[in-house]
């Protein structure tokens, strides 16, 4: 398989440095800097493909458990293309440059942008094996606990509505939810892009769902903006505002805002949204584990739903 990329890299990069010829040839700048500063970081974005393709391959396919030996070959692996001097058809470059007897500090740049490049390198291998060491370690504990975090969001949510009930009076309910459907989908694999689609579905609906009218109630009612009534959001942010004041409160909010955010992205195809709101949990655009991202987001809104539990319950 590597054999198999590497073939596929060297193909792509025979093309593109031809194009880069061609383009130079008929500007009339062949055996310039730019015709060889091109050369040079077409080679390099090609060997920097090659490297995180074997690194990325290397942590799919090891076999489990992923030991400490596992992840120590992994590196060396993907890393010993990194102790040559120079990779890929630099060197040819290089020589190239000397025989043209280009100028020193050309040459000299040159040279150290290629082993800034393999620094870089060196740093995005140990990167990734270290976010899959935390995966490893996240996916097992939440394998372990999945069943006891949502028994514990639902416990909350009911609980919330129960304060919410006393605190106000009458039957209001804040949180409403077809309870079995919601916590029998959340509970499923999440696996593949329509399985994370469906749970962060799931949530947003949720948020979604919670009760205008007896906000409304309290706080009177927050005028529109153009033609768009105010959303559950807002009632609850402004409550939250008004009558508690918590420092917990803008967290909780924020939380919400980011699953709505993500949820309206994934289906619209809006990425600049979708990418801070996975930032701001210390996520990647674009999703390359559906389940490990799901385990952060549900993690993340189970512990906002808790802050909220502690304000509206009884001091």
């Amino acid at each position: 398989m590597i054999q198999e990329e590497r073939e596929k890299i060297d193909k792509e990069l025979a093309s593109e440095i031809e194009n880069i010829e061609n383009d130079m040839e008929r500007r009339g700048i062949v055996n310039s800097g730019l015709w060889y500063s091109k050369r040079i970081e077409a080679n390099l974005n090609a060997f920097e493909k090659f490297i995180r393709f074997i690194v990325d391959s290397d942590l799919k396919n090891s076999p489990l458990p992923k030991t400490k030996i596992v992840y120590e070959k992994i590196y060396e692996r993907a890393t010993g293309g990194l102790k040559g001097e120079y990779p890929f058809g630099t060197r040819n470059i290089i020589n190239q440059m000397k025989r043209n007897k280009e100028g020193q500090s050309f040459l000299d740049s040159i040279e150290k942008n290629i082993q800034a490049k393999m620094s870089y390198l060196e740093s995005i291998v140990k990167r990734e094996i270290r976010k899959d060491k935390e995966r490893e370690k996240f996916n097992k504990s939440f394998e372990k606990g999945n069943y006891n975090l949502l028994k514990k969001i639902a416990d909350e949510l009911d609980e919330i509505n129960i304060f919410f009930n006393k605190r106000y009076g009458g039957k209001k309910r804040l949180f409403t939810y077809l309870e079995y459907k919601f916590w029998f989908e959340v509970n499923k694999p999440c696996v593949t892009k329509d399985n994370f689609k469906n749970h962060i579905g799931y949530l947003s609906n949720l948020i979604n769902g919670i009760k205008k009218d007896p906000i409304k109630d309290i706080i009177g009612e927050i005028e529109s903006k153009g033609n768009q009534e105010p959303r559950s959001i807002i009632y609850l942010e402004e409550l939250l505002k008004e009558k508690f004041s918590d420092k917990e409160s803008e967290s909780i909010i924020s939380c919400f805002r980011r699953i709505l955010r993500i949820r309206a992205n994934l289906f619209h195809k809006e990425t600049k949204d979708i990418i801070e709101a996975l930032n701001g949990l210390k996520l990647d655009y674009p999703i390359e584990d559906y389940q490990f991202t799901f385990n952060i987001i549900i993690n993340n809104f189970a512990n906002q739903i808790s802050k909220l539990h502690n304000i509206f319950s009884p001091k």
